[in-house]
């Protein structure tokens, strides 16, 4: 496993937001730890059905992946990721939904998803918009490629985890906002309804010990 006390706070964000390497790969595994709670809340919020077809943005190494797909019946998910490492650890985890043509996964940056307008039913990004410095491209792009009846969901920390993870910090590239900027931003991408949800997690202090964290959950729609 990768020594992330010795990275500088500036090639940690990186790797956090675009894992790379074997650093990159141990990044992944421990966001796999850390996401589990909050991605099943998110694949709640999503209220899949039968055939749907879902997109996420920033989907790591995939291991995440089968929880989703055992959702509900015949779901046909793509993924996008700017790491080319996440997307070769995502293609080879999971090789038989590929095979099925039931999974894709593709290297792409969220202010220009590589997909048709109108075409997902459902649409998920975990702790991935804190690394997008205007977050309305991004925003938009999801509301334009969700179906009329779509859904959107989002997941972030609150900006108090900031003192627990003291790196995490706009000068290296990692944005926390609060859940009111949030919405904001998703009205300004043209969403009409928006609603959060609000979660608590456990996050280890600098110590070791664990403190609660907010987790704001995003439910956007046309």
């Amino acid at each position: 496993m990768a020594d992330f006390s010795s990275l500088p706070p500036a090639e940690l964000v990186r790797q956090l937001g675009k894992p790379e390497g074997a650093v990159g790969v141990d990044v992944a595994r421990r966001m796999n730890a850390l996401n589990a709670r909050i991605n099943e809340a998110v694949y709640d919020r999503l209220d899949l059905a039968a055939g749907m077809r879902v997109l996420e943005i920033g989907f790591g190494n995939g291991r995440l992946l089968p929880s989703l797909m055992r959702r509900a019946d015949d779901l046909n998910y793509v993924g996008v990721d700017v790491s080319p490492t996440m997307v070769k650890e995502a293609q080879q985890f999971n090789a038989a939904l590929v095979a099925e043509g039931r999974a894709a996964f593709h290297l792409a940056d969220a202010e220009r998803l590589p997909v048709a307008d109108a075409s997902f039913d459902r649409i998920l990004a975990v702790n991935v918009i804190y690394f997008w410095r205007d977050p309305t491209r991004p925003l938009a792009e999801i509301r334009r490629a969700l179906k009329s009846d779509g859904v959107s969901v989002i997941a972030a920390s609150a900006p108090e985890i900031a003192t627990l993870t003291p790196n995490l910090r706009p000068e290296f590239g990692f944005h926390l906002r609060d859940d009111r900027a949030l919405v904001a931003m998703h009205e300004a991408a043209g969403f009409t309804r928006v609603e959060v949800d609000v979660l608590t997690e456990r996050v280890a202090r600098p110590d070791g010990d664990p403190a609660p964290v907010r987790v704001y959950v995003v439910v956007a729609r046309r």
